[in-house]
């Protein structure tokens, strides 16, 4: 009997799996693994989208198509699908499907993956490919190289993409094999997107479903066509943030999506954005939010787009503008913000926009918050925006790469200028504000005196402080960052060198077991019994003897290499202790130490919170030993240690207050994480995670070394 004259019952019988519900077989139902309707409806609606904009049914290819549910189903919506799967049982099901729905279009092949992907299809054959649950087996017998270069291909040949990919923290046999990130498979795509996580069968691990496409964004259900994209936010953007962001543009739109990295400010700040934009502030220029969201590997935002250009662009062009307005509009706009309890922390000429309509446009949403970051205090957020208006005055930006200026005075802005900036700097720097300085920008009169030397002196000595400021937190983050850029390469290296002892010790072992079964079998007399045995012991001698020689020289090697990384590491540590001496021992330094002291005491008498928070913390300090000595004396008076209790009973306030100056016990302190690197037993066995990673607790106060004021508290 044929597969066509065999019953669609018996087909199904002979499947090693029921993964799927049967089209229209309803009887079949309870027997699939997975249900399919929840990513049908999202594999639906992109199809939909995609073939309203061509206007024709699209051509879909679908890699892996088991018993055909997605196939069969785009079909009825009048796809035409050419579907592959390499199992026979499985297009036996779909073929008879298909026969059964004649009218459809639709195709099922038997084959591999690759083959299709390398040899049979052509570019632009087809519009739309699904790949579901399918290229974790490929990446397990090819490599995770291999299925990379095939969605290379893959993108070049078809537009648009649906993924679903296993991940390796699934508790299967070949989850150690896949990549940590499943999202890099599909990087030659120029758009892709995380949709969602779906349940399998398998274990409680769900899996992603990613949106892939070189012409089309998804994002939340909200679909456009892209009109270009960028990495970089504007031309001077050296990638601060890594390669962990993508701008697209979309008609009046614009996508963002910030993949997730380690200190995930790019996710904060797009939470940031999306809070700002669901504000009211009124007069002030904004565009609308579509949707925000984040998952674990990526946050997005949609957004209207401003049409314009950037002021960076316009001056890096040369092109002409009325810096006047520009720097009205501007002071129009941070004074609006301001009467709102807000500052835009990023005022840069790559922030703010010129629309179309010749109004000026502060963007970067994501840096306005309700305090000040863009400098100490807002004194110094201030001269940070001076500076600013000095470069759109001069129209001119600083070369790129290059510091701020660590001054900025009234004379360093142009004729036109000069007067507004003297009527700043004569008001007391209590006053400032973005609107004194706008006030004083629309005053149009002639009435300006001399700026007092110690105007001068305090602005020179807030932008050197600052500027000092900067420059050891630069010098601090560069050596971080190669701090842990060398404790990452030691910790690779030492992995490797694991690796190639498991593998020694894996082929000691088969050797043996070799030698063992070859004694066993050919033991049929003493001589020869002995003979074997002698074999068998000149072996293990020659196998770890070989053993004990390539571990010698790969941790002869390792120590070479920790001890090369050691060398550039000092080398490090003493270019940056020389840069930040030269910090220290620089003229403007030594000169302004005077003027930091006095701006200091300054500070503190017209800050009376300030001055009552720095006696507060004194007194808190000198408290504790206080309390300490108090325990000591109350310990050995039973009548006074009775008054006490009755006392702090009474007073639970005072009461709370002694407990949180007293220290706590500390046996539940969280272990640091020291890493010691990896080390070789005697019998040449390697150790454990837990053993590299050594737990080291912070010394604290035990419960019988307590004193008695202490018993009373916990």
């Amino acid at each position: 009997m044929t597969n066509q004259e065999q019953s669609i019952t018996a087909l199904v019988e002979l499947l090693p799996e029921v993964y799927q519900p049967i089209f229209k077989h309803p009887e079949f139902t309870a027997q699939a693994s997975r249900s399919c309707l929840d990513r049908l409806e999202t594999i639906t609606s992109v199809y939909d989208y995609i073939a309203k904009q061509k206007g024709r049914p699209l051509k879909v290819l679908d890699l892996g198509c088991a018993q055909g549910f997605f196939s069969l189903n785009l079909a009825e919506r009048g796809a035409i699908v050419t579907a592959v799967d390499y199992s026979q049982p499985n297009v036996d099901v779909c073929n008879k499907l298909a026969e059964e729905n004649s009218g459809f279009n639709v195709e099922f092949l038997l084959g591999s993956i690759e083959t299709i992907i390398q040899e049979r299809i052509k570019e632009q054959e087809y519009d739309l490919v699904l790949g579901l649950s399918v290229f974790h087996h490929l990446v397990y017998e090819h490599g995770a190289e291999f299925v990379f270069d095939l969605f290379t291909i893959l993108s070049k040949k078809v537009e648009t993409g649906i993924f679903e990919f296993a991940l390796n923290t699934e508790p299967l046999y070949w989850a150690e094999s896949q990549p940590e990130e499943p999202r890099k498979l599909i990087e030659s795509f120029t758009f892709n997107h995380h949709l969602s996580m779906y349940g399998t069968h398998l274990s409680a691990v769900e899996r992603p479903l990613f949106f892939a496409s070189n012409k089309y964004w998804n994002v939340e259900n909200q679909f456009g066509v892209i009109d270009h994209f960028m990495q970089r936010s504007h031309q001077l953007d050296n990638r601060y943030h890594g390669n962990n962001r993508r701008y697209y543009f979309s008609d009046n739109k614009i996508i963002k999506i910030f993949l997730e990295n380690e200190n995930s400010c790019d996710h904060l700040e797009l939470r940031n954005e999306s809070l700002f934009l669901k504000k009211d502030v009124p007069g002030f220029r904004s565009s609308e939010l579509l949707c925000y969201g984040s998952n674990a590997s990526e946050s997005w935002l949609v957004r209207t787009a401003v049409p314009g250009r950037l002021l960076l662009d316009i001056i890096l062009n040369g092109d002409d503008y009325d810096d006047e307005k520009i720097i009205s509009d501007i002071l129009n706009q941070v004074t609006i913000l301001e009467k709102n309890g807000l500052y835009h922390n990023d005022l840069r000429p790559w922030n703010i926009l010129i629309g179309d309509d010749e109004q000026v446009y502060l963007i970067d949403y994501g840096s306005i918050t309700e305090f000040v970051t863009d400098g100490d205090d807002l004194y110094g957020q201030m001269l940070s925006f001076f500076v600013l208006i000095k470069e759109i005055a001069q129209h001119k930006i600083r070369a790129q790469g290059s510091q701020r200026p660590p001054f900025v005075s009234p004379y360093d802005f142009p004729e036109k200028y000069k007067r507004w900036m003297t009527k700043v700097w004569m008001m007391p720097s209590q006053k400032w504000n973005f609107e004194s300085v706008y006030l004083a920008y629309q005053d149009k009169s002639d009435a300006v005196g001399d700026i007092p030397v110690a105007a001068i002196l305090e602005s020179y000595l807030s932008t050197a402080t600052n500027h000092m400021d900067w420059q050891v937190k630069q010098l601090q983050s560069n050596f971080s960052s190669k701090i842990d850029s060398l404790t990452h390469d030691i910790r690779s290296e030492n992995k490797a060198l694991s690796e190639e002892i498991l593998k020694k010790e894996y082929q000691y072992l088969n050797l043996v077991n070799q030698l063992s079964s070859r004694m066993d079998k050919t033991a049929t007399g003493y001589n020869e019994q002995s003979l074997a045995e002698n074999d068998l012991r000149f072996a293990e001698s020659e196998a770890r003897i070989e053993m004990q020689q390539a571990t010698s020289r790969v941790l002869t090697e390792e120590k070479s290499n920790l001890m090369a990384e050691v060398d550039t590491q000092r080398k490090i540590v003493e270019d940056l202790r020389n840069e930040l001496n030269l910090v220290y021992s620089c003229n403007s330094w030594k000169i302004t130490y005077p003027l930091r002291i006095m701006s200091k005491g300054i500070k503190l008498i017209f800050s009376p919170c300030r001055l009552l928070s720095a006696i507060k913390s004194r007194f808190k300090k000198k408290s504790k030993g206080l309390v300490s000595a108090a325990s000591g004396f109350i310990s050995n008076r039973p009548f006074l240690k009775q008054r006490a209790v009755r006392l702090l009973n009474r007073y639970p306030g005072l009461k709370y207050k002694i407990k949180r100056s007293l220290p706590r016990n500390y046996d539940d302190t969280p272990s640091v994480p020291v890493f010691i690197g990896s080390k070789v037993s005697e019998d040449h066995s390697v150790k454990t995670e837990q053993q590299q990673f050594c737990s080291v607790k912070t010394p604290g106060v035990h419960e019988k070394q307590k004193s008695v004021l202490e018993s009373w508290l916990y």
